[in-house]
């Protein structure tokens, strides 16, 4: 149903690569692992070159990632893993993209191996979470630089929950007693030195390719400052939370009352979540597809917050009167926003702007200008403030614990309907859709108007892989993916033209269709196709010899000129 992403044809033209050199050379500047490009390069030579085989491993590592959320059975209760993994199953963002072939999936498996692992040592201590802790450390290390905010917020965390601890004590906190000894430890560390030379190194064909373990972080952190056209304001995560993630958003809230809860990783993972946030908050460069690495420890806080089976008063009331802080600190907002934003518009006005930028996950209205970072400063300074007021006065609140229970378990299911609404809409009907903040750079349906006919033709007869087709055009990914099959396409840029322009399809950019037209004899049937936003619209040419069959009654939408006849020879 989704054609293929731009990133999608990169990594498959990886693979492509790997089948000619025999292994991935990894390039520090690419800052992405090589795992992932072995894995699809697997998928691939199994299940053959289309988009199910190269989406295959990342719908199961999705899947594998809720099978993790169960996992946390022994340290949460069985409740709360369920409901977790029902809020991740029913998720916009992680069923989005749980199923696109690019490197996110494996990092949110990874660190949620990371983290189960170093709640299971502390609390039971058996050489199976040891074991999670070694192939969650070595999978991120092998799956995307950003492994190391996850490692430097999960060393944070903890020392923020032993300070958590001392101010509010956490029952049962002892270390259980180790149930593995330094043997154990030391396979497990050689396993994971063995995994990330073996495929740093292109299986031992590309030593030079070790050095990009450290040589990424100088490249990363430029591309992390500057954003290289992916930047975004701090609020941007904020922004698709309210949008889709309404279980993420009760968990960051319920997050404000971690001083309550009595179960230490639950107080472990809203730490270690908030930190993730607010670190991948300050790096500019931001792409949508990271929200599944960055939130799904809230969703377990979401879980402890609809299972439980009382919720203090004091948590409830932090957290209903952050949410009215939240609310309060938006409207308001108006007041700090700049004399421009003032000129632009009216304040009734501004708030119908304010709602607009937050469904469309934006910072800037089309009628007020740039709003968001001051729009949720003001919210967060707000919901801070509501927060402390609700601690102030839940203790003396008169509210019955059936209504408590009744907003638990009503915010908790609207929550859960909302998400799996919005889950529907987006990725059966509106997955290529740009106005979708979530759909980010993606491919249009209107590249089905070159593939569908190409490819049917080939299925039918192999004789069609011989076809000649020229993509005269800037950026065609992930066309030279999805052709890869056919060896007579050709991919010509800027002012480089095919020396014979007739072919059995061309796809031509806007500049250059006077230069092409001029040069074609053949009769062709036309279309607009535009690959994907940002780009101008090209010309699709369809033979009418190789492609009339799909266009039975109709006549060529352009005919060139004949060939000139050449001159009879001098007597």
């Amino acid at each position: 149903m989704k054609p293929p992403h731009f990133d999608e044809g990169i990594n498959g033209w990886f693979v492509d690569q790997m089948r000619r050199t025999g292994f991935y050379k990894y390039d520090p500047t690419n800052y992405h692992g090589p795992l992932h490009f072995y894995i699809l390069f697997l998928a691939q030579t199994l299940f053959g070159r289309h988009i199910w085989a190269l989406r295959l491993p990342v719908v199961l590592a999705s899947i594998g990632a809720l099978w993790v959320t169960l996992r946390f059975e022994p340290l949460l209760g069985r409740k709360v893993s369920r409901i977790a993994a029902l809020a991740m199953a029913v998720s916009p963002g992680f069923i989005f993209y749980g199923r696109y072939a690019i490197h996110e999936v494996w990092l949110e498996l990874f660190s949620m191996l990371f983290v189960l692992g170093l709640l299971g040592l502390w609390k039971i201590g058996t050489r199976r979470y040891l074991w999670c802790v070694g192939v969650g450390t070595t999978g991120m290390i092998l799956t995307k630089e950003t492994y190391i905010i996850h490692l430097g917020c999960a060393a944070i965390a903890a020392g923020v929950l032993w300070v958590s601890h001392k101010i509010t004590p956490l029952p049962n906190l002892k270390r259980a007693r180790r149930q593995w000894n330094w043997a154990d430890l030391a396979i497990v560390i050689a396993v994971a030195i063995v995994a990330i030379v073996f495929f740093y190194s292109g299986t031992f064909w590309n030593w030079p390719g070790l050095r990009g373990l450290y040589e990424t972080f100088a490249t990363w952190y430029q591309t992390g400052s500057k954003g290289n056209g992916h930047e975004k304001p701090w609020p941007y995560w904020l922004e698709l939370i309210l949008r889709y993630e309404w279980p993420v958003l009760i968990g960051v809230i319920l997050c404000l009352s971690c001083q309550f809860f009595r179960n230490f990783a639950i107080r472990y993972l809203a730490i270690y979540g908030v930190g993730v946030l607010a670190a991948y908050s300050i790096v500019n460069y931001k792409t949508p597809w990271c929200v599944i690495s960055i939130l799904w420890s809230f969703l377990f806080v979401f879980a402890a917050g609809v299972a439980a089976l009382k919720i203090p008063r004091k948590a409830f009331f932090v957290a209903g009167f952050a949410v009215v802080g939240f609310v309060v600190g938006a409207m308001g907002s108006y007041l700090i926003q700049s004399s421009a934003v003032h000129d632009a518009c009216s304040w009734p006005a501004y708030l119908l702007g304010a709602i607009k930028v937050t469904v469309a996950a934006s910072s800037t209205s089309p009628t007020c200008g740039e709003i968001g970072w001051r729009l949720y400063a003001s919210a967060l300074v707000f919901t801070l403030l509501g927060a402390a007021f609700g601690l102030y006065v839940g203790g003396s609140s008169r509210i019955s614990d059936k209504v408590m229970k009744a907003v638990q378990l009503g915010s908790g299911g609207l929550a859960l309907l909302m998400s799996l609404a919005l889950a529907i809409s987006l990725n059966y009907f509106r997955c290529s859709t740009d106005t979708e903040p979530y759909v980010y750079v993606q491919t249009y349906n209107d590249i089905y108007k070159l593939t569908r006919p190409v490819l049917k033709l080939a299925q039918s007869n192999p004789v069609y892989y011989g076809m000649v087709g020229h993509l005269i055009r800037t950026s065609t990914y992930p066309f030279p993916w999805i052709l890869g099959d056919f060896p007579n396409v050709g991919y010509y840029e800027h002012d480089n033209l095919p020396g014979k322009a007739d072919a059995d399809f061309l796809l031509v950019q806007q500049d250059q269709i006077a230069n092409v037209q001029k040069k074609l004899h053949e009769s062709y049937f036309t279309e607009p196709l535009t690959i994907r936003p940002y780009q101008d619209t090209s010309k699709l040419y369809l033979n009418a010899k190789t492609f009339g069959k799909f266009f039975r009654g109709e006549d060529p939408d352009f005919v060139g000129q004949p060939e000139p006849t050449p001159g009879k020879p001098m007597r």
